[in-house]
């Protein structure tokens, strides 16, 4: 019993002095990695508008940028 208690009151310890790091908010590293694409032309294909316009529209939203 005195061998179980030591080994519980020492995890116990350990467990007490494991501090998580800190998670950066995901939308930050995004904004900080990404820019506004202005990559359309005239023969960009429409599958390819729509992604250009879902990216900027995520930036907008998240990182403040202007349309």
């Amino acid at each position: 019993m005195g061998k179980a208690l030591i080994l519980v009151a020492t995890l116990a310890v350990l467990a007490g002095c494991v501090t998580p790091a800190p998670f950066e908010d995901p939308r930050l590293i995004w904004c900080r990695h990404n820019e506004p694409r202005r990559d359309a032309t005239p023969e960009t294909p429409r599958a390819e508008i729509d992604e250009i316009n879902a990216h900027n529209r995520k930036g907008a939203a998240w990182c403040g940028w202007k349309q």
